[in-house]
């Protein structure tokens, strides 16, 4: 049975994308650096997206998968079912679809990691 240990969260404001995959628009690029676990695998288990306009569009590159995600009316949250598994070598990016003007999209990570599996970090 899982044990859960909270790794907290990690709020990230857009830049202009420095990831070569969105080039002139705003990006929210979650490096090792950023995420900075020290487990060999851990799970995003919830996420929020704010300052994003309704309409505004997301292609979200995590590891190897990629998704699509609309903004919609207000904020947005999302609590899977399923969480998103990633070990600290991965990066999740949300590229936009919106020239990095004005004011950037913020997203908000929360990670957890299986103690029963894993080791303390």
């Amino acid at each position: 049975m899982a044990d859960y240990v909270g790794l907290g969260s990690r709020p990230l404001l857009a830049t202009a994308d420095d990831t070569g995959l969105n080039p002139g628009n705003w990006t929210n690029h979650y490096t090792g650096k950023v995420i900075a676990v020290n487990v060999p695998q851990f799970e995003v288990y919830h996420m929020v997206v704010t300052q994003a306009m309704p309409g505004t569009q997301a292609v979200i590159y995590a590891g190897p998968d990629q998704y699509s995600f609309v903004m919609p009316v207000g904020g947005s949250e999302w609590d899977p079912s399923q969480p998103l598994l990633l070990n600290p070598s991965q990066e999740l990016v949300f590229a936009w679809n919106t020239p990095a003007t004005g004011t950037p999209p913020k997203t908000t990570l929360w990670l957890r990691y299986d103690a029963a599996r894993w080791s303390n970090p």
